[in-house]
């Protein structure tokens, strides 16, 4: 059975150091980098029975092994990829109606005046 991992967000906090969250199999995970071999490896974060957020003993984690080991490999692609990757929008590709939606998402003014151009909508979010 495939195990199933979702990063909800990959945080760089220092020159080797990375923060990240996300859910494995339906439970939600933290993970920080530790250096090993020269080399950041990720190890999942938890709750102790102190409730201080660290890494955690087999015996002690909710994660099994498997679990582990694929929240680790998963978050290495995203590091080695450069994080995770946001949709990048041609603004010259949208029409003149989405343009001014994100406008108004935006709280720009003046999308909406007589005279206004596909070319101003751009030049507008692009400012």
């Amino acid at each position: 059975m495939a195990i199933s991992i979702e990063v909800t967000s990959f945080t760089q906090t220092g020159d080797d150091k990375f923060e990240a969250t996300g859910t494995c199999d339906g439970s939600a995970f933290l993970a920080r980098t530790i250096i090993y071999r020269s080399e950041p490896i990720f190890k999942v974060q938890e709750a102790g029975d102190d409730g201080e957020v660290a890494h955690q003993n087999m015996k002690d984690s909710t994660f099994g092994r498997g679990q582990r080991i694929a929240i680790a490999r998963k978050l290495k692609q995203v590091r080695l990829e450069g994080g995770l990757k946001t949709e990048v929008v041609n603004l010259d590709e949208l029409s003149v109606k989405e343009l001014r939606v994100k406008c108004k998402d935006a709280g720009l003014e003046g999308y909406h005046a007589k005279g206004v151009r596909k070319a101003d909508l751009v030049a507008m979010l692009a400012a």
